[in-house]
């Protein structure tokens, strides 16, 4: 537990000052609460004069909900969705270092906003910065301490060291509310298991700040917070939570016990951050002894303050208080109720009233009277009403289409009024969901675009205020959380310095062993998962990027996506637009790749910014960086040689071949029986020439000669 501030005189001069600081700030923003107050009263529809502020359900005079109109249209316009953190290397180099950095602390960051309702919070300052016109978070460090035990420290040779790796023995802790644990028992002392991130809503009567033109002008901001005696007495002891006057006393029933009413009693606390001298005070202005607490630099953030610049209206260069949106069309909203509450009247008076002469009561009394319908009824004086002119005669009613007339002037002129509402708002009827038929479509784009253009600059407001306050996280993320408290987030898995030291000495002894032909011994191979690690970065190596604000700035850059809800037809345009293009570019890169690998890394690049511009994750960044790896160190295909012959046409080929030879054979048959043919015919030739030569011989004149 703290020790107690000592009441000094020095102590006494340093709260009275930042007491007149409050009181000075307090009365710069009297007027601003003032008008807050009575805008928050109209949205709610209350009215203070009756009943103390109930709200105004069967008040007599009627109301038209402009305000409530207004602010539900824009709240779901400005924000519909809670930001994704987007934390990339700034330059998108090779940087396996940067790379893993950045998806630890988007992972832990996606997990503090979801875990700790950041979305919640940001609802609740739309809201403030819709009314009274200034929506503020305040980010907070909770680490979770445990007792740890000296002696067992020592079993297990933990030693407590600094940035330089130099022994520097224990150190404080930090409790709830970055309240520092010190050493209990001897032998004892405290140690953060586990850590956490929150945004707190700080409503916008509770958030202050020292009279500035303008936000580089501020040298202070502080916060009101409520505490219960049990609160204050955890966080200042229990000697100085004395000190505090209970200022808000409880609500509750009569029925509650003192227990009960005295555990919801709460006081007022200041913490107050000052710029100049990075110090962090708790100022009660019901105790001048002293301050509650004060620290140095407690979160050593960049721009010291634990907030971002606040989510304002409409502001000027001459105050950094803001003017409420509902000031501006006020005159016009006033007018607005006293038509509708004239229309309200007038609509009472749209009734069958009419007056008629006394001796003819109880005869008109018949006519007017429940069940005659359908029946005659019996006049004795029916002659005299006759020449009165009957019932005309005797009834005159009240004017009704005067009224009737009257009322649609009403009615006209409130709409009038509400167009003029809508011009100084910006909200056009496109942004209300309504559309004239006899418009084109160009005309209603047209008309869309420039009634949303006061729209976009909501929006783009508001996303740098959830940018800033999601940078404040993640630069406590980066400079405060352990390694065991990212491991528990991330679920990413890195070796530590340690751990690959290890490895890297008992890999020559395996590699020894492995030679020798020796059987490794149990328990010395490490686990593969382990050995698959040793190529990436260790998280030491990540946590000193991380804890380094140069560094880390250079190297990280936290942006958020938008907070608007996506336009479901232009999403899927852009999808089927990039599915398309990387169709395309992987159809260009599959036929050139293989035989130029050395164009694998131009491609993927190429790739990869396309990819950039449609937000992809970084997963997808890092499945194309692997394939095109992979296209890279594949052997470069050879140049498609002549195709291999088919067999149908290697079968004719031989067929072909085979006819040749067998007509070959066939040819060389008929020339050979051809000769043998010639020669069997000479013979015959020389064997009639004999016969002939011996006829002659035996007779030279034969019978027959010529």
């Amino acid at each position: 537990m703290l020790p107690t501030e000592p009441e000094n005189q020095e102590g006494v001069d340093l709260v009275t000052t930042w007491i007149d600081e409050i009181n000075l700030s307090e009365r710069e923003l009297q007027p601003w609460w003032k008008a807050g107050d009575i805008i928050v009263r109209r949205f709610k529809n209350e009215n203070r004069a009756r009943g103390g502020g109930r709200p105004s359900v069967g008040y007599e005079r009627r109301r038209f909900a402009i305000l409530w109109s207004n602010v539900s249209t824009l709240q779901p316009a400005i924000y519909a969705k809670q930001p994704k953190p987007m934390v990339d290397r700034r330059y998108r180099d090779e940087d396996p270092v940067g790379k893993i950095a950045s998806d630890v602390l988007e992972r832990a960051l996606g997990f503090s906003l979801d875990q700790y309702d950041f979305d919640g919070r940001v609802k609740l300052c739309v809201l403030d910065y819709l009314l009274p016109g200034r929506g503020q978070v305040w980010v907070r460090y909770i680490p979770h301490m445990k007792t740890l035990n000296a002696e067992q420290d020592y079993e297990l040779g933990e030693g407590v060291q600094d940035d330089d790796q130099n022994e520097v023995g224990e150190v404080e802790g930090r409790g709830p509310d970055d309240s520092p644990m010190h050493e209990g028992m001897e032998g004892e002392r405290e140690e953060v298991v586990y850590e956490e991130v929150q945004c707190d809503h700080v409503s916008w009567k509770d958030w202050l700040t020292n009279p500035a033109r303008e936000w580089a002008e501020v040298r202070w901001v502080a916060r009101r917070v409520y505490m219960t005696r049990a609160e204050l007495a955890e966080r200042f002891g229990k000697e100085m939570a004395k000190n505090v006057p209970i200022t808000t006393t409880s609500t509750g029933t009569d029925t509650a016990s003192d227990a009960q009413k005295q555990s919801s009693q709460t006081g007022e606390v200041y913490e107050i951050w000052d710029k100049p001298s990075k110090m962090a005070y708790w100022v009660c202005k019901g105790y001048t002894g002293g301050v509650l607490d004060k620290r140095e630099d407690p979160l050593g953030l960049t721009n010291f303050f634990p907030c971002p610049p606040p989510l304002n209206a409409t502001t000027a260069n001459d105050s950094t208080i803001p003017v409420a949106d509902y000031v501006q069309y006020q005159d016009q909203a006033d007018e607005l109720d006293e038509l509708t509450a004239r229309i309200g009247k007038l609509q009472d008076a749209l009734r069958m009233v009419g007056v008629y002469a006394g001796e003819a009561n109880r005869e008109l009394q018949l006519v007017f009277s429940p069940g005659n319908e359908n029946k005659l009824i019996p006049i004795d004086t029916f002659d005299l009403w006759k020449e009165k002119g009957g019932v005309r005669g005797l009834i005159e009613w009240v004017p009704v289409d005067m009224v009737i007339q009257v009322l649609k002037g009403c009615y006209e002129a409130r709409s009038q009024v509400l167009n003029d509402i809508y011009q100084i708002t910006g909200l056009s009827d496109i942004i209300r969901g309504e559309s004239n038929p006899n418009e084109t479509a160009t005309a209603q784009r047209l008309k869309g675009q420039w009634g949303s253009l006061r729209v976009r600059d909501r929006q783009r407001d508001l996303q740098r205020f959830c940018r800033d306050a999601i940078r404040l996280k993640a630069e406590i993320i980066a400079e405060h959380f352990s390694i065991d408290t990212l491991k528990a987030i991330t679920n990413i898995k890195l070796l530590t310095a340690a751990e690959k030291q290890q490895i890297e000495q008992i890999m020559p002894l395996i590699q020894q062993a492995q030679q020798s032909g020796m059987p490794i011994p149990p328990g010395l191979a490490p686990d593969p998962a382990m050995l698959e690690l040793m190529a990436q970065p260790t998280w030491d190596e990540v946590q000193a990027l991380l804890r380094n604000d140069a560094l880390r700035s250079f190297r990280i850059d936290v942006e958020t996506d938008s907070t608007v809800e996506p336009d479901e037809n232009a999403a899927k345009m852009a999808f089927t637009e990039f599915t398309g293009a990387i169709v395309g570019l992987m159809s260009a890169a599959a036929g050139i790749v293989p035989t130029a690998p050395y164009t694998a890394p131009l491609f993927a690049e190429i790739l990869k910014q396309g990819a950039r511009t449609f937000n992809v994750s970084r997963s997808m960044e890092d499945v194309i960086d692997k394939v095109f790896e992979q296209a890279e160190a594949a052997p470069p295909v050879q140049p498609p040689g002549p195709p291999p012959p088919d067999q149908t046409a290697l079968q004719v080929e031989q067929m072909k071949s085979q006819t040749a030879q067998m007509q070959a054979q066939i040819e060389q048959q008929r020339t050979q029986m051809e000769g043998q043919l010639g020669q069997a015919e000479l013979q015959l030739k020389g064997q009639e020439l004999q016969v002939k030569a011996a006829a002659i011989s035996r007779d030279p004149m034969p019978q027959g000669f010529a």
